[in-house]
């Protein structure tokens, strides 16, 4: 099932899996394989090099013969031809230790990789003696990443006429398995391994009941340790010697897999017709929005399928973890992605929709979604600011409705940027008057203050867009300013088809009314005390007492005719 991509994620999770169960809850097995090492002890005690230990050899094989083991195997090399050439009867001990053995119990010669990517060759003379159907493979092929989790792998050698030493030995003892799992590395203990020099201590010193207690009626491995050995790496630590390494030479490997065999056998891949259905079952994950219960379905789906696969490994089948992790989180990031990038492409569709209908503070608010449409009002104290175009009317009587409409659009930008340049928000659009807010939807620290910046900034703007329109002829605009500061109800009014955000409060009435006193006071702006309270009745503010206001008691207003200095011209027109 698994892609060449999340491959590897599937061979590091078997890999961890076997370690953890293998120290939490390791395969029992009826009898382990016991094994006779040639080891560096032997390798300092005999004054021959290994091509010569024919009669150490020879000795060894007699004395299995005596004890008599289910089944020997040899995962050693063995000479390539006859050394007789060299000394004169050194084969004899060798072959007729061979021919002992094989007359009492079944012998199993394994074949090293030799050159040109084929087996390593046996002395003829060594092959008579064991026989033809006694060969086997020892060759071992590392997956991808070095590590061996597996012994049939056909790619690194050229011929494969001979079982494995493991398949041979376990057919031997009417043990089956197919060529296509994993080794087991959950079966079994640490490898313990018997030296050489000590079984043949005991054959001299008379105590042959000592290599009968050891190997009677088991199946034996003699394997060369030697430090010569090429080692490999493994997915988890074997030898009892050195017990923090992951790697050793090729015996150990050929031990773990007769383990394997002699246990629950090859560890089996789950069939695909089981594995692809797990996998589209992990991709139903891209379903449904993200969010808290799908990000705890995507931990509980990890969990299950985590636990399933442990469980089928301590069974003997492998479930490929890996990849359908590997599926889940992807079809889980996948949706989040395209989640995503469509509330973004919502969010620009929306931005460009009503960019023209609500002003920018309104459209982040919408954005960032603190304005909910189905929310009931909130109370806020906020700056309420109205203008008015004075003597419009009349204006309109000498104009053509084009005229008209276009020298209002021209003002209304410069209005808006001024209110938008200041933190303020356009409430509304009333002929030729406006509406706007400070301190919602955007909170403001001091909206008192940001809306006397904003009636300035629309006076200087005022003056620029006159001296242009009288260039053109046209009598220059004249507007009154009123602002005021109190509490306000904000929400969206309106039905489910069509809602517009707005402040709704006596403040609001109370600011209109002000902008009208503009009229009658000589003063462009007229803002009430809480607003000149904002700033300390500072900036050339004058205080004109308490006036009647229609529909409520006197207010205490002050009025404002800033300066239109050249330093705010330069600024407006930069």
């Amino acid at each position: 099932m698994a892609s060449d991509a999340l491959r590897p994620a599937d061979r590091a999770l078997y890999d961890e899996q076997s370690r953890w169960l293998r120290a939490l809850a390791p395969g029992a097995l009826p009898q382990d394989v016991v094994v006779i090492g040639l080891d560096e002890r032997a390798y300092e005690s005999f004054p021959e090099p290994y091509a010569l230990w024919h009669r150490y050899l020879g000795e060894l094989f007699t004395g299995l013969a005596a004890a008599r083991p289910a089944v020997v195997g040899i995962a050693a090399p063995l000479p390539v031809r006859s050394y007789d050439f060299l000394i004169k009867g050194v084969d004899a001990p060798l072959l007729e230790g061979v021919r002992k053995l094989r007359a009492t119990t079944p012998l199993v010669l394994g074949q090293p990789m030799g050159l040109e990517r084929r087996l390593r060759p046996i002395a003829p003379e060594l092959l008579q003696a064991a026989g033809d159907q006694a060969l086997s493979s020892l060759v071992l092929c590392e997956d991808r990443d070095g590590i061996v989790r597996r012994i049939n792998q056909r790619r690194c050698i050229d011929e494969d006429r001979n079982p494995s030493l493991a398949d041979l030995m376990a057919r031997e003892l009417g043990r089956e398995s197919s060529a296509r799992g994993l080794i087991d590395y959950t079966v079994g203990g640490p490898i313990e391994y018997t030296s050489l020099q000590t079984v043949l201590t005991w054959l001299r010193q008379g105590q042959a009941e000592e290599l009968q207690k050891l190997v009677r009626g088991r199946v034996v491995l003699v394997a060369s340790l030697l430090p010569n050995e090429t080692r490999y790496r493994l997915p988890v630590p074997l030898a009892a010697w050195d017990p923090e390494s992951r790697s050793g030479p090729a015996a150990l490997v050929h031990v773990q897999a007769l383990r394997s065999l002699l246990g629950r056998g090859w560890v089996d891949p789950v069939e695909t017709t089981l594995s692809w259905p797990l996998a589209l079952a992990m991709a139903l994950l891209w379903f449904g929005r993200n969010g808290w219960i799908k990000t705890v379905a995507l931990v509980g789906v990890a969990v299950v399928i985590t636990g399933v696969s442990v469980l089928g490994l301590w069974r003997g089948w492998y479930l490929p973890l890996g990849s359908l992790l590997a599926i889940a989180v992807l079809a889980f990031l996948a949706r989040l992605v395209w989640e995503s990038v469509r509330h973004y492409r919502e969010k620009q569709l929306l931005r460009t929709a009503f960019a023209g209908h609500v002003s920018p503070q309104v459209m982040r608010a919408i954005l960032r979604g603190s304005l909910q449409p189905d929310a009931g009002g909130q109370r806020s104290r906020v700056t309420i600011l109205f203008a008015d175009i004075r003597g419009f009317t009349a204006r309109g009587e000498k104009s053509t409705p084009e005229q008209i409409i276009e020298l209002l659009n021209r003002y209304y930008a410069e209005m808006s940027d001024a209110i938008h340049g200041s933190g303020g928000a356009i409430d509304k659009f009333i002929g030729d008057g406006l509406m706007a807010t400070f301190g919602v939807p955007q909170p403001l620290d001091a909206p008192g203050r940001n809306a006397l910046e904003a009636a300035q900034d629309m006076l200087v703007r005022l003056a620029r867009l006159n001296e242009e329109i009288q260039a053109q002829g046209q009598e220059p605009l004249q507007i009154g300013i009123g602002i005021h500061t109190g509490e306000v109800l904000a929400g969206y009014v309106g039905t489910r088809r069509r809602r517009d955000f707005t402040v709704i409060g006596d403040a609001v009435n109370t600011a209109s009314q002000l902008e009208s006193l503009s009229k009658t006071l000589g003063y462009p702006v007229i803002c009430s005390q809480e607003v000149a309270a904002a700033v300390g009745g500072a900036g050339g503010l004058v205080d004109l007492g308490p006036q009647a206001v229609k529909g409520r008691s006197d207010v205490h207003v002050w009025g404002w005719n800033p300066p239109l200095t050249q330093r705010l011209a330069r600024k407006v027109s930069g």
